[in-house]
């Protein structure tokens, strides 16, 4: 990236509805670009979509834009982290209770439900245990549900989309992962690329988490000396985009000044 001067010019652009929710996906690598298309060819169409990449490559951005670039847009959007569930209240907080169940219990709706005409996005969903791999399994297929406690199916009309930060191939080796469940949400695949095999990408990041910062924080920094560019895309990033993002954060909240940010900021 050259040296900038300190002006910042602003644009707008009109896109349809349609369009303009993939623009928060940033990156013109070739890898890149492959998977915002199929993003794109997945929000036209209502079925199941697997994302998988390491953690911190974006993948509830993606989630997100197939939401709202779908005909679901006006439903729920619920996103969960299927490793931050607490064990105990697995089942329970997935598919709903009856009042009843066990102590304390009432009815109560479960992530499917509250998601009914928008979308489920389940992250890590190879931290669900196996027995509510299958139950989810049952879900998915059939379109119902059975509550914690209850006796009847509970009709629901969710559209999921699940992510995993491993290869799903390792996964099912491990026993981790049911193959069954994996054919039957990889019906549209999303692979995205650590940033470290795009680094072309990492200028775009820079500017884009620059602004946003400064509009956080209140500072006016207009971008980054050519010097701290060139050591920030050398870096390899075992944090992918989400390590480049709280760099960035972090590095305009601390310093005081405005203008180019210089590399001993971020140190």
């Amino acid at each position: 990236m050259p040296e900038k001067t300190c002006t910042r010019n602003s644009t707008t652009t009109t896109l349809n509805t349609d369009e303009s929710v993939f623009e928060k996906l940033i990156g013109n690598s070739p890898a890149f670009r492959r998977q915002v298309e199929i993003a794109k060819k997945a929000a036209a169409i209502d079925l199941p979509v697997l994302i998988t990449g390491e953690t911190g490559t974006g993948k509830e951005v993606f989630a997100r834009a197939i939401h709202e670039g779908s005909r679901r847009r006006r439903g729920p959007y619920v996103a969960e982290n299927c490793s931050a569930v607490p064990p105990g209240l697995t089942e329970s907080i997935f598919f709903g209770t009856e009042s009843g169940a066990f102590t304390e219990a009432v009815s109560r709706k479960g992530l499917f439900e509250e998601a009914d005409g928008g979308t489920l996005m389940l992250d890590e969903l190879n931290s669900m245990p196996a027995y509510l791999q299958a139950k989810l399994l049952r879900a998915v297929q059939e379109g119902q549900l059975r509550r914690v406690g209850g006796v009847r199916d509970i009709a629901f009309d969710t559209r999921l989309i699940a992510s995993l930060n491993e290869d799903p191939e390792t996964l099912i080796r491990e026993g981790l992962l049911r193959r069954d469940l994996y054919y039957r949400l990889n019906v549209i695949r999303i692979d995205l690329p650590p940033l470290r095999e795009r680094k072309e990408d990492i200028p775009l990041y820079i500017e884009a988490f620059l602004r946003e910062a400064d509009e956080k924080y209140g500072k006016k920094f207009c971008g980054l000396d050519k010097n701290s560019v060139e050591k920030l895309i050398k870096r390899e990033y075992p944090g992918n985009v989400r390590e480049l993002r709280n760099l960035i954060e972090g590095a305009v909240a601390m310093s005081g000044g405005e203008g180019l940010l210089h590399l001993e900021d971020l140190d």
